[in-house]
């Protein structure tokens, strides 16, 4: 390994370098970011620009089948007449695009990664030919962050593929694409419309997107030229200027990286293990099982009065939070599920029920707040248990 003390004064150079030059920038906030946009939020906002008419006429929407047919392997003959969208209301779909025995787009969103369920495809395909669209006029699009996730065999089944065409040489009418690679671009064209220019509302509602979608990705150009900045800075201080010595101080840097980012795990669950869970078991809260790391949170307390669920809090792209964790093994009622409708905002195969806990983010400064004054979080996870408790009594859970 190359000098260790030299990696780590060049690495905080640079970090004070790039606070200072984030510093410098005009002020932002992106109220999309702020508001912790999971799956269902990106669909909704896709519906919210495709929907848009104007004069009998749907741009938007236009506009993005155009952006199918360049990447589809199959023809699509759609006319825009009368389309109607909507998200889970039709059969659960993200996303669903339709005219009355015309056509359907089914758009299943999985921009943070979730998990393919058993059949999906299938089940989804079935319900919009039970509508009456004609098979050859259903199109799914798997929407994905970056390309990398792949659609798995018990969603996209053996009958969904012959429903829509698709074969080993050939997709058919199932289109991949992602919000990095085509999404992105296509939003950046829509501000080039002249609608968009005449609708100050549409307008800003596109580059709000943009900004939260680029951000994700560190596209935006302020953050590109910040980029290209420190990597000649950092050039200059190593005096590495031949690809051999820049492969080397990268393989330096993910050693000493690797040892960091253990040392420091090893630390949060210590911590965590002191200040959450001990003092959790103290009040008599039962830990069915932890994990703490740095970019990972999951804790689950066993409910005296639930035998299927447990609860359970737990992260998802920096986030936090919480719900009812079904046990794989058993079945709840489906009344008793409907039944949480009131208690929480989401629920899926696995939460039956759960919410967001938007005051939190997995950062440095939430961990040492769990290091420094960690009440405040332990009274949360307190009062979050006992308000579920209360609010399910008499749910068989």
């Amino acid at each position: 390994m190359a000098d260790k003390d030299k990696l780590i004064k060049v690495a905080k150079e640079l970090n004070e370098l790039y606070k200072s030059k984030k510093a410098a920038l005009p002020y932002s906030i992106n109220v999309i970011r702020e508001l912790h946009a999971n799956e269902n939020a990106n669909s909704r906002i896709l519906r919210g620009l495709l929907q848009y008419s104007h004069n009998g006429q749907y741009p938007v929407l236009q506009s993005f089948i155009e952006r199918l047919k360049a990447i589809a392997d199959c023809p699509i003959d759609i006319s825009i007449q009368n389309p109607e969208l909507t998200n889970e209301q039709d059969n659960r779909i993200d996303l669903l695009i339709k005219e009355k025995k015309s056509y359907a787009i089914i758009v299943e969103n999985k921009i943070w990664g979730a998990s393919d369920q058993e059949e999906q495809i299938e089940r989804y395909i079935d319900y919009v030919i039970d509508l009456g669209i004609p098979r050859r006029s259903i199109f799914v699009v798997y929407l994905t962050l970056d390309g990398n996730k792949k659609v798995s065999d018990i969603s996209l089944t053996d009958k969904a593929k012959k429903h829509l065409g698709y074969s080993n040489k050939n997709n058919g009418r199932f289109i991949c694409m992602n919000f990095k690679d085509d999404i992105i671009p296509w939003l950046d064209t829509l501000m080039d419309l002249e609608e968009t220019r005449n609708e100050p509302l549409l307008s800003s509602s596109i580059t709000l997107y943009i900004d939260f979608l680029k951000e994700y990705f560190d596209a935006r150009e302020e953050d590109i030229e910040i980029e290209n900045y420190l990597e000649k800075q950092l050039m200059d201080k190593l005096q590495a200027n031949s690809l051999k010595e820049l492969l080397d101080t990268w393989e330096d840097v993910d050693k000493l990286q690797e040892i960091v980012s253990s040392a420091a795990n090893k630390k949060i669950e210590g911590i965590c293990r002191q200040k959450i869970c001990n003092t959790l078991e103290k009040k008599g809260y039962h830990i069915r099982a932890y994990d703490f790391q740095y970019d990972y949170f999951d804790l689950e307390v066993d409910i005296p009065e639930w035998e299927k669920c447990w609860w359970a809090m737990e992260s998802d792209k920096g986030g936090l939070f919480s719900g009812v964790w079904r046990d794989p093994d058993k079945k709840v009622a489906k009344k008793n599920i409907a039944m949480l409708n009131g208690v929480f905002e989401n629920s899926d195969d696995g939460y039956i029920g759960w919410n967001w806990h938007k005051d939190y983010e997995l950062n440095d400064a939430f961990w040492l707040e769990i290091e420094n004054h960690s009440r405040r979080f332990v009274n949360f996870i307190i009062n979050e248990i006992e308000r579920v408790r209360k609010e399910t009594k008499g749910i068989k859970l």
